[in-house]
């Protein structure tokens, strides 16, 4: 939901909803640049402070569990992409002098990456020209500041039966192609030049239906395609949620439960 013009495939809430119940980090960035980790990282702790300021409390809602831990658990404090460098090392170099080029300026993160995880390489090479530090050192000597240590979170999560999540996720699917998620895309693609590592380029919907548009899959394919990476996705969500500590669960539907549940968290605040 960070990226302007993705609001189909994303099921970004409708503009009335935003204004009648604002929400933080929506539209935050342009589809020319790209919303890392680290920087929901930033805005986040930002936003908590300042929400705490006004005496009320930040509610974190979505399904990307690795950036909701990346928050909890806290992060190693390293510099933003060069998009500059970056184009340079894939101009200069192929994959396998890239990775022969970490194995001289940090061996021992090279061993831990596959030869060929061009982004972990380049993103390793890219902090070390920042830094004048390899990744391995910093990753061992810097701490991570996580909002655990300085806040009380209370973790709920809504899970169902799989038949039933199933179920939710097809239907799902076709209202957001009803709604125009083929057109949407097609605006992208011609408003845009995305490259190929760009993550809604990666991102479900957005990944199958720029397939389906660009011809290597019929319309049938994209969305047994899309179903299968949106099962993937609940199954490795519920996996996520099943290794948190002091986690509330919660059935769909179960409302008043839910509302019990804040309550509390509130009443112990």
């Amino acid at each position: 939901m960070v990226y302007k013009d993705c609001n189909i495939g994303a099921a970004k809430p409708n503009q009335d909803l935003l204004k009648k119940y604002p929400h933080h980090l929506v539209d935050e960035v342009s589809l020319d640049k790209i919303f890392t980790v680290a920087e929901f990282y930033k805005l986040s702790r930002e936003l908590i402070k300042e929400i705490h300021n006004k005496d009320k409390i930040p509610l974190f809602v979505g399904g990307t569990m690795m950036y909701f831990k990346s928050l909890y658990d806290g992060i190693h404090d390293l510099p933003l992409r060069d998009e500059k460098y970056r184009s340079k090392l894939k101009t200069i170099y192929s994959k396998n002098d890239l990775y022969d080029l970490l194995k001289k300026v940090d061996p021992d993160y090279a061993k831990k990456i596959d030869a060929n995880d061009e982004l972990r390489i380049i993103r390793a090479l890219e902090i070390n020209k920042s830094t004048g530090r390899s990744l391995s050192k910093i990753l061992k000597e810097s701490k991570k500041e996580s909002i655990s240590k300085d806040y009380t979170v209370f973790q709920i999560g809504i899970v169902e039966e799989r038949s039933l999540i199933h179920e939710r996720i097809e239907k799902r699917l076709e209202k957001i192609i009803s709604m125009g998620l083929k057109d949407e895309a097609k605006k992208i693609l011609q408003k845009y030049e995305l490259k190929n590592d760009h993550p809604i380029r990666k991102s479900i919907n957005y990944k199958q239906i720029f397939d389906h548009i660009e011809g290597k899959d019929d319309f049938k394919t994209f969305k047994n395609k899309a179903l299968y990476a949106t099962r993937q996705l609940a199954k490795r969500q519920t996996t996520w949620m099943r290794s948190w500590e002091l986690f509330s669960k919660i059935k769909i539907n179960e409302f008043t439960k839910l509302e019990n549940e804040v309550k509390k968290a509130i009443s112990l605040l």
